[in-house]
């Protein structure tokens, strides 16, 4: 935020405005002009074109129009930079409680920002591994081999404890063999949706750290990735009634279609909560969460997959 020096009385004419405008050094890209009255509230804006085409003898608040969007002393830079974004706007005024102007945001902030984050893009990792692109540049074989191996053990542990649950349903994986054939496909969508989540919250926890963010990015996942695992999930059991004994076709209808949703909700939580606990913990986010994402998605479908199928083969089909 930089210091609203464009801002006029309510009384000015556009004359006035313009010879003050002249006599301010302004510091910064002239966009638009703010009308406040004699207690510094903001009443409304003027485009700095509108100003410099107008009549001189105009009053200024017969220029002027509400602002398009406000941004609240309190309010994070992203959300300023979301504002600007959404409504387009070249620049937006910071008020206090009371409707006092503060300063102004413009866009140059934001280019800066998006600079920054560009230039950042260069080091952006290799999300299921946990690899970073500059550093494979830096390095040769060995150094790739240190930087990638220990990300995926992480994939190796959770392919053991996936195999233990498997093994513990043993007796229900037999019965119904085609529980085991769908077992990939549950993981795989599960997977794509908590990777998904996983590098959505890494870019907004850089943008937006704060504890309300994280918990409105959390809500508007959750919800995503539950309507994402509602679709899917229809979509995949009324594939499964292609396969097996017609017998078995309303139980794992109704298996899949109930374990597909609660896996891409679950996995969507993960992948948005992961990043911050990396960040908690002091590692880096950009490439830790990923391979961290795929061995809680992958052990948590695989629990949830089975223990709803033995619910539910229970209450259809199984004696």
């Amino acid at each position: 935020m930089h210091a609203a020096r464009t801002a006029v009385h309510a009384g000015a004419t556009a004359e006035d405005a313009r010879r003050a405008l002249q006599e301010r050094r302004l510091d910064h890209v002239l966009f638009y002009v703010y009308v406040v009255d004699e207690d510094d509230r903001l009443l409304g804006q003027v485009s700095a074109r509108r100003l410099l085409l107008c009549r001189g003898d105009e009053r200024i608040t017969e220029l002027m129009h509400q602002p398009a969007a406000l941004v609240g002393m309190h309010e994070s830079v992203g959300q300023a930079f979301e504002a600007l974004s959404r409504y387009r706007l070249l620049a937006l005024p910071v008020v206090d409680a009371h409707g006092r102007l503060l300063g102004v945001v413009d866009i140059t902030a934001w280019t800066a920002e998006s600079a920054d984050r560009n230039e950042s893009s260069n080091h952006e990792s290799f999300s299921r591994i946990g690899a970073a692109v500059e550093e494979h540049r830096l390095g040769g074989p060995i150094r790739g081999f240190r930087l990638r191996m220990p990300w995926l053990l992480c994939n190796v542990a959770s392919g053991v404890v996936c195999a233990m649950i498997a093994e513990a349903n043993k007796q229900l994986l037999e019965q119904v063999v085609l529980l085991a054939a769908f077992i990939p496909l549950v993981l795989t969508v599960s997977e794509s949706v908590g990777v998904q989540a996983a590098e959505l919250s890494v870019r907004l926890l850089q943008a937006d750290p704060s504890p309300a963010a994280f918990h409105r990015r959390l809500l508007r996942e959750s919800i995503t990735a539950l309507a994402l695992g509602a679709c899917t999930g229809t979509i995949v059991a009324l594939i499964s009634l292609v396969f097996g004994n017609p017998a078995e076709h309303r139980a794992m209808f109704a298996i899949l279609l109930c374990s597909v949703t609660a896996s891409m909700l679950s996995a969507g939580m993960i992948g948005t909560i992961a990043p911050r606990i990396m960040r908690g913990a002091g590692a880096d986010a950009r490439f830790a969460s990923g391979p961290i994402t795929l061995m809680a998605v992958d052990v948590a479908c695989t629990l949830t997959y089975l223990s709803i199928a033995d619910v539910l083969l229970k209450r259809f089909l199984l004696p």
